[in-house]
Order: C-alpha cells, then structure tokens, then sequence
C-alpha cells in the first residue's frame, strides 16, 4: 500500500534489495507482491524477508520513497525423506543379528521419525526399530537362501508434524548363501552270512539341504 499526495499521479513499484535468490517479484503497477521462486522459500533456510521496496511516481523529478516490506515465512510439514536401500545377511543368522539400519531424515528441525515394516516381511523373518530404523533377524528359520534369494521389505518412515505426514521405500536384504550340513540318519540293512564279494548290501540315504552339491560316502 502506498499513496501520493498529487492527484491522478501514477505510482510505480519495484524492490530495491533484500530479495534474495530473487524470490518474490513485485507488479510495478499494483504493488502486489508474488512468489517467484518458491524454493527460495524454505523455513528451515530463512524465517523472513526484508524487502526494500521504492515507490515512484510520474511526476516532475519522478520523486521516490522506500519502505520495508517485511514477508515472514509461515512453516508447514515437510515429507520425511526415504530412498530405497539394500542389505546383505547369511541364510539361517540367529535372531536378534544385525542387518542394517535404515537411513531417512526429515527436513523439519526437531520433528521425530518413525520406522515400520507394511510388507514384504515373509514370516516376520525381520525387526525394525520404529525409532533408530535398525533391522534385525526376527525368524531365523525364515532366511533359507535355498526358499527365498531375497526379501523386498516395504519400510514406512512417518514424522510427528502436523497430520503425520509419511514416505515408503523398499528395503533389499539379499540373503547369503551358506554351506549347511548335508543329513544323514541311522539305517539298518540284512544280509545273508558268507555273500559273495559284491553281493549289493544296500544304498545309504543321504540329502543336503545346498542345490546342487555333491555327496561323497566313506565308512569311518
């Protein structure tokens, strides 16, 4: 708002300092005073603006005044920040091992994040802090590498802003694969006394649980 003294005298507007990073523009007919570069306006950067604003007018010698415009920045919720990320742990570690800690931030000073699994957790084989974001081994019998290579875990950061604003990313914990014992149990065969060299007794049973490995017999 501004006025002249002299009638039908035409008043024009501009903003002499104080904009930084050219964040408002001024209309140089009305005054009206808009956004003009909205990243510029970050609360957490900058709490206020002090616009020095000169008005002119048509007159002789096109006399000028300046004011302070003073603009505050109002803060408002931000989305916390989450990018997709992936772990690595051994088939079969016992529960309560250590896979990762999820790393997120919030723009907002202060605020308090919080961390949750919504899915991809087959058989709760996993654990998330919901304030650190560690990830842990929940079900140790669900980390078989020779089932599942991989789990895609859906991980929900959520701050405690105003109305709780929230992002997901997907949390890769690629499993490890890890020699197991092959399995073997006590069997019982019969044979007839005084056989022939060769005669076939019969055929020890023997599995293991790693595809595609090979098993050697030997009599200890």
């Amino acid at each position: 708002v501004a006025s002249d003294p002299d009638a039908a005298q035409t008043l024009t507007y501009s903003i002499l300092s104080g904009n930084t990073n050219g964040a408002f523009a001024i209309n140089a007919s009305t005054g009206a005073i808009t956004v003009a570069y909205s990243a510029a306006l970050n609360y957490e950067v900058v709490t206020s603006f002090a616009l020095v604003v000169k008005v002119q007018d048509n007159g002789t010698g096109n006399l000028s005044n300046q004011a302070t415009i003073t603009v505050n920045i109002l803060n408002v919720n931000e989305l916390p920040a989450i990018s997709n990320q992936a772990f690595s742990v051994n088939e079969n570690s016992a529960n309560g091992t250590v896979v990762g800690s999820v790393v997120a931030s919030d723009p907002d000073a202060g605020q308090t994040i919080t961390y949750s699994i919504l899915s991809g957790n087959t058989n709760g084989a996993f654990a998330i802090n919901a304030s650190t974001g560690a990830i842990t081994v929940a079900n140790s019998a669900a980390l078989n590498y020779e089932v599942v290579t991989s789990f895609a875990l859906v991980v929900k950061v959520q701050d405690n802003g105003t109305g709780n604003l929230s992002s997901l990313a997907t949390i890769t914990v690629n499993l490890l694969n890890v020699n197991e014992l092959s399995a073997i149990s006590n069997q019982a065969f019969s044979v007839n006394e005084n056989s022939a060299n060769g005669t076939a007794v019969g055929s020890v049973v023997a599995s293991d649980p790693d595809a595609g490995q090979t098993l050697t017999y030997s009599i200890l």
